[in-house]
């Protein structure tokens, strides 16, 4: 064929398919060769290269013991330091090279766990649906995961009164602050909650009260049997009902107050000053609590009401300390013991030979039929030394004593004398003194 046909032949070719009409475009030429090429390469990697690595992040770790010994013995998982991992496979390049992070799956080799704690486990990686490849390699390679048994105990709620004041004057008995709910029950690992011996409420903001109060929070915290707190580095790690906790909180009133005593059968005459300088208490004050403001107009506290006649030379006594119903003792005081100082005083007996009576009813004769007393005067050196038997005054007082008028028999009682020594301020009568005194008819002349 000659030169001008085939030219004329190529002209009718090209307009008879497009594709032949490409190629006069130079830039068409270029992408349909690395079509070509492409297809080339594929064709001979299937052929010569038929598997291929293939590197897959971000895989989910799963950690579980279903159908495991460890579910059977009632271990749980408590934690673990892996979340994802990645991977690098190896397998058929039709195969592997669509796997991704969804379609494999990364888990932890469980062993038998026969004790609580953090085991560190090997990783492994499969693919959802049964396809088959080598694990080249994973990051990480192992997992350290907590295990444990999960146990439930129900815990006493108490009060934690760091942030709580009472004003001044007040005062908050502890023992008396109630919580309710007062129990919760708490689920969580058995190594954990079996450290818990109580929770404790707080009250995060500081607050200050003067009278009974109540007091809402949901802050809970859980202590040891040291009363420390138990940090908890995961809230998740325990299960507990969330709920707010009511603190109910008594306030009593405070007093302190001087204590003090009452001396009985004191004569007229006799300087109680003088004494009480000499008695001395072990203990001069005490602080009372009352549930209201009863004690506000109280200042003293008294122990007791002791007879000047049972005050010796030697006088010590201890007296119990008893706060009155429905109030409490702060002091933690239970006896205060009363002595006399006897530098300066002595003790010295008198025979007394007359014996007065006086307010006897006039119905009756009365007589004392005992003659005369041995009595015991204490006091100051000076004055004692200076008394006469004559300026001891021993007087029984009838005032209280209601006789029959119509009673004509005689008969006779004992009474409690009165001793006095005018003269001197600065003595006393010690000792139990009886005076035997007589009544009879009064005889009427006919």
């Amino acid at each position: 064929m000659s030169e001008s046909k085939n030219k004329v032949f190529l002209e009718r070719l090209k307009s008879f398919h497009p594709i032949v009409r490409l190629f006069d475009n130079r830039m068409a030429t270029i992408i349909f060769s690395i079509i070509i090429a492409v297809i080339i390469w594929f064709l001979i990697s299937i052929t010569v290269y038929p598997t291929t690595p293939v590197t897959v992040n971000h895989i989910p770790l799963v950690v579980s013991l279903d159908g495991t010994a460890a579910e059977a013995d009632g271990y749980s998982t408590i934690n673990c330091d892996v979340e994802e991992v990645s991977v690098k496979i190896e397998g058929n390049r039709s195969k592997v090279g669509t796997l991704n992070k969804d379609n494999l799956i990364a888990y932890a080799e469980i062993p038998n766990i026969t004790t609580a704690g953090t085991k560190n486990l090997n990783i492994a990686v499969k693919s959802v649906d049964g396809t088959e490849f080598t694990v080249k390699s994973i990051s990480p390679q192992t997992v350290n995961v907590k295990f444990d048994k999960i146990k439930t105990v129900t815990l006493d709620v108490k009060p934690d009164l760091t942030n709580i004041e009472s004003v001044k004057g007040c005062i908050i008995n502890k023992d008396d602050v109630t919580v309710t709910p007062a129990t919760i029950d708490v689920t969580g690992p058995e190594q954990l909650v079996g450290q818990m011996k109580n929770a404790s409420v707080i009250i995060e903001s500081s607050t200050e009260v003067s009278s009974a109060a109540k007091l809402v929070s949901d802050n809970i915290v859980f202590c040891d049997a040291n009363g420390s707190q138990i940090l908890l580095t995961d809230k998740s790690d325990v299960q507990y009902e969330q709920i707010k906790y009511t603190l109910d909180i008594p306030v009593q009133y405070t007093k302190e107050m001087d204590i003090t005593y009452q001396l009985r059968g004191v004569p007229s005459t006799f300087d109680e000053e003088f004494l009480r300088k000499r008695l001395m208490l072990s203990v001069d004050k005490v602080t009372l609590a009352a549930p209201d403001q009863s004690l506000s107009n109280t200042e003293e506290f008294t122990l007791d009401t002791i007879p000047l006649s049972s005050i010796t030379l030697d006088f010590s006594k201890n007296y119990v300390l008893e706060a009155p119903e429905g109030y409490e003792n702060l002091s933690n005081i239970s006896t205060v013991n009363l002595t006399l100082d006897s530098s300066g005083l002595i003790q010295k007996d008198f025979v007394v030979n007359e014996i007065n009576i006086i307010n006897a009813p006039s119905s009756r004769k009365y007589s004392a039929v005992t003659g005369q007393l041995i009595v015991t005067l204490v006091g100051s050196e000076e004055s004692i030394s200076q008394i006469d038997p004559k300026q001891i005054s021993v007087t029984v007082d009838l005032l209280s004593i209601q006789q029959n008028d119509t009673d004509d028999e005689s008969n006779s009682f004992s009474c409690v004398p009165t001793i006095s020594i005018d003269k001197y301020n600065d003595v006393w009568a010690s000792g139990e003194y009886k005076v035997i005194v007589t009544s009879e008819p009064i005889q009427n002349d006919e």
